[in-house]
């Protein structure tokens, strides 16, 4: 893979993934042969879902990983943090051994091989790639995201999953036990109310993304333990309109909050992060409440899943500690 396509993949993590807007209606548990289809409607038409879907092809991390969350195995995948680092993610590769991954070369005659009965797939494709999802779309039925938000909360995912699996009780228990887990974290920080955050990815030697949305789906979980973007960055999405968006290093001191979540592509970047003028006076550096993470983590983090939560809760714990003192 060339510098300029592996550099576009990166950015393409924390670029506007979502436009489609979608709606379910309830299945008639009545129907034989696993119910009456499932009508949905997206931003690319009505797709329709009949009966439970047997071979799912699960285009982007988080698809696969709520399927997984379901016990079901994708028969092909295609994961974007795998593609960027090489392997899928610490919390999802052992349960894809029996499945097929895919390349981004050719892609829709591997799909098309897979034999799916089901698609689900992101916005990004959707209106990133048309072509690309106008041949996916012809080979099964294909959900191109399900909300119009900038990254499809989680929840809505096995919610929807939920649904067209017909186990809606599986997707409530899902999320009561990754909402259990966050939970319990708040109540063992209540120092964490009204701290603030960054989410910083050093990608080049010159530019950092930073996340200033405060509605991304990224900050769920952050918001569920009661932390808030660090003012300065929403101040600078406000201005610029961009949910992500790229930082120049000599404005390190944007970054300055009560904890600090980040990455860079390489070990060396993040060592020219450190020595940059301005980062060890951030509060978060200062205070021990960095969580240094690899591409992949901070990956699960801005598109979080029932899966990413509960290791990445893990991995950020510490930091979040300090930052709750």
């Amino acid at each position: 893979m060339t510098t300029r396509r592996r550099l576009s993949l990166l950015i393409a993590v924390f670029a506007v993934l979502l436009t489609a807007l979608t709606a379910c209606s309830a299945p008639d548990e009545s129907t034989e042969a696993g119910g009456a289809p499932i009508q949905v409607n997206t931003s690319k038409g009505s797709v329709t879902i009949t009966g439970v879907p047997k071979r799912i092809v699960a285009l982007g991390a988080q698809w696969i990983d709520v399927a997984l969350a379901f016990g079901v195995t994708p028969v092909a995948y295609l994961d974007n943090i795998a593609v960027l680092t090489g392997d899928p993610a610490p919390w999802a590769r052992d349960q894809l051994a029996d499945s097929t991954a895919l390349s981004t070369d050719d892609t829709v005659a591997q799909i098309a091989k897979a034999e799916p009965d089901l698609i689900l797939a992101t916005g990004y494709m959707a209106e990133g790639q048309p072509d690309l999802y106008a041949n996916v779309s012809k080979l099964a039925p294909t959900i191109p995201g399900i909300t119009g938000k900038q990254i499809d909360p989680w929840e809505d995912m096995v919610s929807f999953l939920g649904t067209v699996l017909r186990q809606p009780e599986k997707a409530t228990e899902i999320t009561d036990a990754v909402n259990a887990k966050i939970d319990a974290a708040q109540q063992n920080l209540p120092g964490l109310e009204g701290k603030t955050y960054t989410m910083a990815y050093m990608y080049s030697g010159d530019q950092i993304q930073v996340l200033g949305d405060p509605e991304d789906g990224a900050t769920n979980l952050f918001t569920s333990l009661g932390m808030s973007i660090a003012p300065t960055l929403v101040s600078e999405y406000e201005k610029n309109g961009q949910p992500r968006f790229p930082i120049s290093t000599e404005n390190v001191p944007l970054l300055n909050s009560d904890m600090l979540v980040v990455t860079a592509n390489t070990e060396q970047l993040m060592s020219t992060l450190a020595a940059l003028p301005g980062y060890q006076a951030l509060s978060s550096v200062r205070g021990d409440a960095v969580s240094q993470m690899s591409v992949a983590e901070i990956g699960g983090l801005n598109e979080p899943t029932p899966l990413s939560i509960p290791y990445l809760l893990d991995k950020i714990y510490p930091a979040l500690e300090n930052a709750a003192q």
